[in-house]
């Protein structure tokens, strides 16, 4: 796992086209994640970590990333959507939302639903502040990052439809919301046959072309802080 970590972590956070030419080029990523991680708040650091922890599983399986973990704006998360993928020519969006251990009933399908009900405002225009296909839509250009110009296009042309206020339907979109629990002590295995029926129960009358629901279970956020002050 560490080693699946230190060849894809440069990589998640500037991009697959940044080329490594040092050692000390993943020294500065690491620092960078240390630097966005230190002062936040626990439920941001849990927030930071499920997601990097999501982003290594779907590159696992062969979604291509076509965005930037680090931020373009700021010195913080990025606005709009968690990620977008592309697999198979399909291009999904994907949303994360992750529980803190003091959170003693915190469920997959709890989180499930907040993550999807929070693609389904971003996609259809709900309480519209931030243009979220914009902020793809500047991922997707970076020079960082493996350029596709089907998806560019149609980041842009949704872009400029939210700002006229013609938003789509999540009908029409492939989507990834994703769950991760922190248990701590309490950490348990996913009961996978378990977990199915009732994400299958929970998503049925969700509506969307295509879904990957991403559960993971884990104990806490310091052995990936201790990794990166290695």
């Amino acid at each position: 796992m560490k080693k699946y970590i230190e060849n894809n972590l440069h990589f998640i956070w500037n991009g697959d086209n940044e080329e490594i030419e040092s050692i000390e080029d993943l020294k500065v990523t690491k620092q960078e994640l240390i630097n966005l991680i230190e002062n936040k708040s626990a439920v941001q650091k849990i927030g930071i970590v499920a997601e990097f922890i999501c982003h290594l599983y779907l590159r696992s399986n062969n979604f291509k990333q076509h965005f930037l973990f680090r931020n373009l704006e700021e010195k913080g998360m990025k606005k709009g959507f968690d990620g977008l993928y592309l697999q198979n020519d399909l291009y999904f969006v994907y949303e994360s939302k992750s529980s803190l251990e003091s959170t003693m009933d915190s469920t997959h399908n709890g989180n499930i639903s907040e993550a999807y009900n929070d693609l389904k405002k971003k996609i259809e225009g709900t309480n519209a502040v931030n243009d979220p296909w914009r902020n793809a839509y500047n991922h997707s250009v970076h020079r960082s990052v493996n350029f596709n110009e089907n998806i560019s296009k149609t980041l842009k042309k949704l872009s400029q439809d939210y700002v006229q206020k013609k938003f789509s339907k999540i009908d029409n979109y492939n989507i990834i919301p994703s769950s991760t629990i922190y248990l701590g002590a309490r950490f348990a295995t996913i009961d996978k046959d378990d977990l199915k029926v009732r994400i299958e129960s929970l998503t049925k009358d969700y509506k969307f072309q295509k879904i990957d629901v991403l559960c993971i279970n884990k104990n806490s956020i310091q052995q990936f802080i201790n990794y990166l002050n290695e």
